[in-house]
């Protein structure tokens, strides 16, 4: 899949949605898809859906044309594909629109809870830096005219407090810009674990959105008619994240050994010890696939609740940080100022 080219959770979420809606209305596949290329006309991925319209029209397949088209991701791809072969594609359009409505739903709440911090850290850095390059040169030059050794002592230790500050801010914009750069393209997603079990927090939040992405997969797959083991498997293989696949490799190996479905989860710790005695009353009801719409509804919900915390949590803390700092740095000039004043008296 294309670095430089893809298409958003946004986009992908309107686009099953309106495959969906062509399905639905009986309409053929490569017709709908034809109709829909031309929305895209004039755009970044015209040559990509019109690369996705030929081989549709060519084969048939919609899993083969987005797979050609290079700009959308390989669980789309394989989604589809067992759509197609069970014949509940519109169904698995529907459920992947939702799908990547709520993945959009998740990264606009870290892009935000990343976002702020990393604003005030910037609106920190420039109000230090006004205050060292514009302000205490001027109250250097007022006390230096007093020839107050006192006061020079005092606006050296401002001025260095300031820069080392400075430096400081800067230093930690540049990381954390490198934290992002770095987790976007580490495809193997080995920094990101590494930070995630750095910080307890971010651990915490990547287990409900392990658990929501498991149930909605598991839940939309057992709705589309596949049996509770088949549907195991294939869920182990589209996910990319590694910790998560692990866990539904232990949770499918217990189930081969002869543990049930309800007992094997509970094991392997994907969800809360609550949830799972909700899976196995709707295992015995014989309604695993509407448990699991259930929690992967409630996982959302923790998540979104948890960022909001982290965010309510950092923001105060960044202020009242660059609180104390600028008022140590006015602190430094008035001090000398006060100084003086007092020895004129």
């Amino acid at each position: 899949m294309s670095r430089k080219l893809r298409l958003s959770h946004e986009e992908l979420s309107v686009l099953c949605e309106q495959i969906a809606l062509v399905l639905r209305a009986g309409l053929p596949i490569h017709d709908g898809v034809e109709a829909l290329c031309e929305n895209y006309k004039g755009t970044r991925f015209e040559k990509n859906f019109n690369d996705l319209s030929i081989t549709v029209i060519e084969t048939g397949s919609l899993s083969m044309g987005f797979k050609n088209a290079e700009v959308f991701p390989d669980y789309l791809i394989s989604m589809t594909e067992i759509g197609e072969k069970t014949g509940e594609l519109d169904g698995i359009m529907e459920e992947l629109s939702l799908y990547y409505d709520r993945e959009a739903a998740n990264r606009r709440s870290i892009k935000s809870a990343l976002f702020y911090p990393l604003l005030l850290i910037i609106m920190m850095a420039l109000l230090i830096g006004v205050l060292v390059t514009q302000v205490l040169p001027i109250f250097e030059n007022v006390y230096g005219s007093f020839d107050s050794g006192s006061s020079a002592g005092w606006m050296n230790m401002a001025v260095t407090f300031g820069k080392v500050t400075l430096i400081v801010a800067g230093v930690l914009i540049l990381v954390v810009i490198l934290f992002l750069l770095a987790i976007k393209l580490d495809s193997s997603q080995r920094l990101l674990q590494f930070l995630q079990n750095l910080l307890p927090p971010l651990k915490r939040l990547e287990q409900k959105l392990s658990a929501a992405r498991f149930a909605s997969t598991l839940g939309m797959m057992l709705r589309s008619g596949f049996p509770l083991d088949e549907s195991m498997d294939l869920v182990e293989k589209l996910f990319t994240n590694k910790r998560l696949r692990q866990r539904v490799s232990q949770c499918r190996e217990k189930m081969e050994e002869g543990a049930s479905f309800p007992d094997a989860v509970g094991e392997t710790g994907i969800f809360d010890p609550l949830h799972c005695r909700m899976i196995s009353v709707g295992f015995r009801a014989g309604q695993t696939d509407r448990v699991m719409s259930k929690l992967a509804a409630l996982y959302d919900e923790e998540a979104n609740t948890q960022i909001g915390h982290l965010v309510s949590v950092i923001e105060p803390s960044l202020v009242a940080l660059m609180s104390i700092i600028i008022g140590a740095i006015l602190l430094s000039v008035m001090l000398p100022l006060l100084s003086i004043m007092s020895n004129i008296g």
